[in-house]
């Protein structure tokens, strides 16, 4: 399939192990033409010399570690594309991921931004994938499906138009939830079309940013802040702060409960209940804190 340039935006630190199978996923694609932009943010592997040996025409662009937000910030400056697609270093596409995408913006000029649905891989390469939805779905209120997590969304699965990407910016100083507070934006904006189809392999490995405690704690609740009290909603989305901040807290708990540190995940848990008392009725997160009383650290 041939149509308007795509810009791919790859951020990467340190991803040496993964970013290869990134660039290998893309140019296994039906799709041209393709614009792929990586960003790499002060690595010290030899992120460049794989993606010199890659094949492919790529932008590469080194700066000094700034974080994700900062990497993906200079892409989206840097994308010339028609539409603008993101892709984490350490996951990669499936067939059509950027065809079908393409093609649902193609078709219907009043969506703004496209995503799929996604399916998590193992060390071994092994996916795992439990449909979501039933169907497809359009909507103008994705982003209250975003913060309050109706649906699974990674940031590679995303492609918007490239008007509509430029508009915003990932904030910088912040490495969890980042791609929360931008696409939000992004969703409040305009109009979105989820494909029902898993497309992407979100790669679930121990050095993952995603899995960074010590920042994840740094940043404690701050992120909600981040997204409500932006100017740029006026007030309209303060109506989610009470479940937002309680399902923040219920995060922490996980991580912290997990990491062997029960005592600090009780406290989020206390707050979590506090705020929405029928977080008591997630048995999941129940029998956890139950746990905890049992459990040293």
């Amino acid at each position: 399939m041939t149509g308007p340039l795509v810009s791919v935006i790859i951020p990467t630190y340190n991803y040496v192990r993964y970013i290869g199978r990134a660039l290998a996923s893309l140019a296994s694609q039906d799709y041209e033409p393709l614009e792929i932009i990586v960003v790499d943010d002060g690595s010290t592997d030899d992120t460049a010399g794989v993606v010199a040996r890659s094949g492919l025409d790529v932008i590469y662009v080194r700066q000094e570690n700034r974080g994700v937000s900062a990497a993906r910030n200079a892409g989206l400056a840097l994308s010339t594309g028609a539409f603008i697609a993101f892709l984490d270093a350490d996951d990669y596409l499936l067939d059509r991921a950027v065809s079908m995408r393409v093609e649902v913006l193609l078709r219907r000029p009043d969506i703004g931004v496209v995503f799929c649905d996604t399916c998590a891989a193992d060390a071994d390469g092994k996916l795992h994938y439990r449909r979501k939805a039933a169907a497809d779905i359009e909507s103008d209120r994705f982003y209250e499906d975003l913060l309050l997590r109706h649906l699974r969304f990674q940031t590679s699965a995303a492609m918007v138009r490239a008007d509509v990407a430029k508009r915003f910016f990932f904030p910088v100083g912040m490495a969890n939830g980042e791609d929360l507070v931008y696409f939000a934006k992004v969703f409040f904006a305009v109009k979105g079309y989820f494909i029902a189809k898993a497309a992407v392999a979100n790669l679930h490995h121990e050095d993952s940013l995603r899995h960074d405690l010590d920042e994840v704690v740094r940043q404690d609740i701050s992120f909600v802040a981040a997204i409500l009290d932006d100017p740029y909603y006026a007030g309209a989305l303060e109506y989610m702060r009470k479940e937002l901040t309680s399902k923040r807290h219920l995060e922490l708990f996980r991580r912290l409960y997990l990491s062997g540190q029960p005592r600090q995940a009780r406290s989020h848990y206390a707050k979590a209940v506090a705020l929405r008392p029928a977080s008591l009725f997630r048995l999941s997160y129940l029998s956890k804190a139950l746990r905890s009383f049992f459990r040293r650290g």
